[in-house]
């Protein structure tokens, strides 16, 4: 048998993978929204730190370092994915979660809670590892349907998530939110290790070609993709830390936690739908045309959300925001799997994830100035004004993107 034959992989059955990964998804994501998304209404209770400015600087710090270790870890992560396997990866971002979030309930100050966040999120990235273990066991063809189906259980688990956390946080306290978080990303990692099957194969140590080379994988239309991508997840990401406190403005304090749950589950139901809806069409039409309408959307609908006094309002409004934008991502994440080799695949990914959450660190940046001087209603305006000035820049970046292979009959 020679070397080629010996490093050819066997098949996979890549929608029982598929289904799989999702289900590991809705568990781990459905665990971090128990918990995290709480964490401004934690600093009020447990800290006692209640003016709204003060507050909202502790969170932006609180988001910052959390994002920049994440953005910092993520391409050696998919470097190491390239060379060890995707699976791999996948399981290191579940069993380690399961222990370090659950740190955060013991966290004496605000100082080692953001310590603890962010060496939590430094070993973090289950949606892009998800994501690059989906793409490299699924055809090329299917890659946007793969991709939008695997958003599907982001959002799933994220209302599943908010509506039971809000109510463990109601009812019982936010030490069983954390630790329902852990559990939940343990249960994903076994599910992973015993279920889904990789039939990696390392890649030879040979001498690098040209498509290997580091200038081979990040070629201009990449890097443009990966700077687009970027203002996306800032765009999309920078009112999210602050949407319990603007539940607090609009409807007050009391409920806050239990409203805050309500509100992102209609987001997240939304979300659902775009995911569904947007990963099927983007194996038919050009991402450019898809990406025009949904940002101005969302846009629109974020910027009517800074504006509304109606707790109701609030959620049809973020529910329409997210099912405009909720596929956007996952369909510029597929361009990005058709732009580049696919032995660079997880490395490619793993900068894009990089890249989205350094949109997260620069909107944390940006979000905590605009909260100090405009409150927190200036920051969902300037999250849907950002969207609007994307959606001429969508139009010359994605018009060029590689479209997707005819399906095979």
């Amino acid at each position: 048998m020679n070397n080629d034959t010996a490093r050819t992989p066997l098949p996979v059955n890549w929608k029982r993978n598929l289904y799989i990964i999702w289900l590991g998804q809705i568990l781990a994501l459905c665990g971090n929204s128990f918990a995290l998304p709480f964490i401004p209404l934690y600093i009020r209770d447990h800290f006692g730190l209640i003016d709204e400015a003060q507050r909202g600087s502790v969170v932006a710090m609180y988001q910052f370092f959390g994002t920049m270790t994440f953005c910092l870890s993520n391409p050696l992560w998919g470097m190491l994915a390239d060379r060890w396997g995707r699976k791999l990866m996948l399981l290191r971002a579940y069993f380690l979660n399961a222990v370090t979030i659950p740190l955060l309930m013991v966290a004496p100050s605000i100082t080692w809670l953001i310590v603890i966040r962010a060496t939590a999120a430094m070993f973090s990235g289950t949606v892009s590892a998800s994501q690059a273990l989906i793409v490299s066991n699924t055809p090329e063809e299917h890659h946007g349907f793969a991709l939008g189906f695997l958003s599907t259980a982001l959002w799933s688990g994220t209302v599943l998530g908010f509506l039971g956390g809000g109510m463990i946080v109601h009812f019982f306290s936010y030490r069983a939110a954390f630790l329902c978080c852990g559990a939940m990303f343990f249960l994903s990692g076994l599910l992973m290790l015993f279920f889904v099957r990789e039939n990696f194969v390392p890649p030879p140590r040979r001498k690098r070609d040209a498509a290997k080379a580091p200038g081979g994988v990040f070629t201009l239309q990449l890097m443009l993709l990966l700077g687009f991508i970027g203002a996306v997840a800032m765009s999309r990401r920078i009112d999210i830390p602050f949407l319990p406190m603007l539940v607090e403005v609009v409807g007050g304090a009391e409920k806050a936690a239990l409203h805050t749950s309500f509100i992102s589950a209609l987001a997240a139901a939304g979300g659902v739908c775009s995911g569904i809806l947007f990963g099927a069409l983007s194996d038919r039409f050009p991402a450019w045309k898809l990406a025009l309408p949904t940002l101005f959307v969302a846009g629109a609908a974020t910027l009517i959300q800074s504006r509304t006094d109606s707790l109701w309002t609030l959620g049809f409004w973020r529910f329409v925001c997210y099912f405009a934008a909720g596929g956007l991502e996952p369909i510029i994440i597929a361009v990005i799997a058709r732009t580049v080799a696919p032995e660079r695949r997880s490395t490619a990914l793993g900068w894009s994830a990089s890249v989205r959450v350094a949109g997260g660190v620069a909107g944390a940046a940006v979000s905590g100035a605009v909260v100090a001087h405009f409150q927190t209603r200036g920051v969902f305006a300037s999250a849907g004004i950002l969207m609007l000035v994307l959606v001429p820049l969508s139009l010359l970046i994605l018009r060029q993107a590689p479209a997707a292979s005819p399906k095979r009959r």
